[in-house]
């Protein structure tokens, strides 16, 4: 009978984010009205690990009523109401993504109907907290999230994360320093492996502390200075710890209640990109480096997927460079190097349909209004020194955003890979590839056959679909749960943070 429950669950949720039915919240509150004042305090005042606030949906002044007069209509019917906005949020988010901004490409999901509703009150008992928790999402990324903010809470809590003593100069490798049980605590608390709990800066501590600086996008020197980006890791408050997390935990609010037994999930903030497959007896990962948008030009919090890959792409010019980079470049030559310029990076010419090439020497580049759509396109031969590289991966998106490799592979060592135009280059794009077009006649060999030689400028691109489409979710999270158990946090380049806090996210 749970079997049956569950799947009954999962089918009500999926019809739910493809539905959007117009219900009175009378229809909804009428559903709940099964349920206890004391079960629905509960559940309320039991929210917090999901990242949300229970004043918000259990009040003071709520429970200042309820202890004179527990069976009170009028609370009955304001906590009716309070928890079917916690089912609300608790599903699709307290933010409507839409109001993000540009860099978030996400619509609002749609809630249950009130019919749906009542399906999944009786496949949870008609219990108000085990209904909640049925609604909440169940991918690995949010699980993972709600996992690390319970830890955190656990020590704010406590209040074992109390602020660092002061470094007085710098930690260097094998030093003493009073301050180092308390630094080696707080990794503890993050989740690195540290045996000792003396005052010896030791090689444990140091692997620890190599890691932060490679977090923190530093090339790792493996010295705590005084008042440095490391100390000032470390001792980040508790309570500015669990906000960062809970923030993160509201953008997957936004995404499927869960996830395919494949997907990609790339995580833009820490430029990181995970491959998982759960479909075979076997689970299957893939996990490397990605680099995405620079704060200037981001890339966009999305869902999408990927429907087929690109061996030697063109590469036409995205309209936000055209407007802001070659145009300038461009007006900055003499008119005899313009030929020099467009031969030289084997650039073409096009018109705004790509049915006619034009000679750039033939085009007044200081009378183009970039303040207007282009009525010319650049578009790059496939080659190797090709700005996409080899490989592409192309999704179904109207904002020219795919993943791709790249001609310069060596920004894959760089730890700041928030270099590109929006865009997501891919360390391993032949590994990626490789996977992708399973059960295609396509090996790698014959995809490595395909692709430019030194030297060699190819006038087409091939084309190859994929037999079973790759869904791909990209989200800018500055918090993380990682697989060997550490807590990882980075700085919010895009200030995605604030904006969710301006909306209402707490």
């Amino acid at each position: 009978m749970k079997k049956i429950s569950v799947i009954v669950l999962f089918l009500v949720l999926g019809l739910a984010e493809s539905v959007n039915a117009q219900y009175r919240q009378e229809d909804y509150v009428a559903v709940l009205n099964v349920l206890d004042i004391s079960d629905l305090r509960a559940a309320m005042t039991a929210v917090a690990p999901h990242g949300l606030n229970p004043s918000n949906y259990w009040t003071d002044e709520m429970e200042a009523t309820y202890l004179r007069e527990p069976q009170n209509p009028a609370l009955k019917d304001e906590a009716k109401k309070n928890y079917l906005r916690l089912l609300q949020n608790i599903s699709t988010g307290v933010v409507n993504p839409e109001l993000m901004g540009p860099d978030v490409k996400l619509q609002k999901k749609a809630f249950v109907s009130a019919p749906q509703l009542q399906v999944l009150l009786l496949a949870n008992g008609s219990k108000a907290a085990p209904l909640m928790e049925s609604m909440a999402p169940k991918t690995p990324p949010y699980l993972s999230l709600k996992e690390a903010l319970n830890r955190i809470s656990s020590y704010c809590t406590t209040e074992a994360w109390q602020p660092l003593p002061p470094v007085k100069k710098e930690i260097k490798p094998g030093a003493r320093s009073d301050a180092m049980p308390a630094i080696k605590e707080r990794l503890r608390q993050l989740g690195y492996s540290i045996p000792s709990s003396d005052d010896v800066f030791d090689p444990a501590t140091i692997a620890a502390v190599s890691d932060v600086q490679t977090t923190l996008r530093m090339n790792p020197d493996n010295i705590i200075s005084p008042d440095g980006k490391v100390f000032r890791y470390l001792n980040t408050p508790c309570d500015s710890r669990l906000r960062q997390i809970r923030l993160d935990m509201e953008k997957m609010r936004w995404f499927p209640q869960s996830f395919e037994n494949r997907y990609i999930f790339i995580n833009l903030a820490m430029t990181y990109f995970t491959l998982m497959d759960n479909s075979g007896p076997t689970p299957f990962t893939m996990a490397f480096r990605t680099i995405n948008g620079r704060p200037a030009r981001k890339s966009p919090t999305m869902k999408d997927k990927i429907v087929y890959i690109v061996i030697n792409p063109f590469w036409v010019v995205p309209p936000t460079i055209f407007r802001e980079d070659k145009i300038e470049e461009i007006r900055n030559l003499p008119p005899t190097e313009i030929p020099n310029y467009f031969q030289s990076h084997n650039y073409e010419v096009w018109d705004r349909e790509f049915t006619r090439r034009i000679d750039p020497t033939t085009i007044d580049w200081g009378s183009i209004d970039t303040s207007l759509d282009a009525e010319i396109y650049i578009r790059q031969k496939p080659h190797l020194g090709n700005a996409l590289g080899g490989l592409k991966f192309m999704m179904t998106n109207s904002f020219a955003i795919y993943l791709h490799d790249t001609n310069q592979r060596e920004l894959f060592k760089e730890e700041q890979r928030l270099l590109s135009s929006g865009c997501v280059r891919v360390e391993r794009p032949l590994d990626l590839a490789d996977y992708l077009l399973r059960g295609t006649p396509w090996t790698r060999d014959m995809v490595e056959r395909y692709m430019a030689k030194p030297g060699e400028v190819l006038e087409a691109e091939t084309r190859v679909a994929l037999k079973q489409q790759m869904p791909v979710y990209m989200v800018f999270m500055t918090s993380q749960l990682s697989s060997d158990g550490v807590i990882r946090f980075v700085d919010d380049a895009y200030q995605q943070g604030s904006r969710l806090l301006d909306l209402g996210a707490w």
